[in-house]
């Protein structure tokens, strides 16, 4: 393990003090993913070189600029990350005119009432809440 692969884990381990999941993922461009998730009203906190934690809402997502050894050398997620904020309409309302909605709000036939969206690198962020 190199001496970069411990400071980056080390910094995760701390994000995990914070919330109960962290997503770490690689940016493409760590000013652009700072500039996107900053003007939704996340608080940017430098971890160390090529490092940066988001925070919202009790929500944080880690990024870094170097892939941890045996994971791919570019972006890339078949998935959907999950965020429950205390309210969709009102997050929704605030993001209208600054982000792209990839869906919703709406209500899916799973019960979650969600809108997403997808940041810089092409990750999809849902934004839920459950409703009857």
């Amino acid at each position: 393990m190199t001496d970069n692969e411990l400071s980056q884990l080390l910094a995760l381990a701390e994000a995990g003090r914070r919330s109960r999941v962290v997503p770490a993922l690689l940016s493409g461009d760590l000013a652009r993913t700072e500039a996107f998730y900053v003007r939704l009203g996340f608080t940017a906190e430098s971890v160390g070189a090529g490092r940066r934690g988001f925070e919202r809402d009790g929500h944080y997502l880690f990024f870094h600029t170097e892939p941890p050894h045996g994971t791919p050398a570019s972006p890339t997620m078949s998935g959907t990350i999950y965020l429950f904020p205390e309210s969709v309409d009102e997050l929704a309302q605030e993001w209208r005119g600054k982000v792209e909605f990839l869906w919703g709000p709406e209500l899916m036939p799973y019960g979650l009432y969600e809108f997403g969206i997808a940041d810089p690198d092409g990750y999809l962020l849902a934004f839920a809440e459950r409703r009857a």
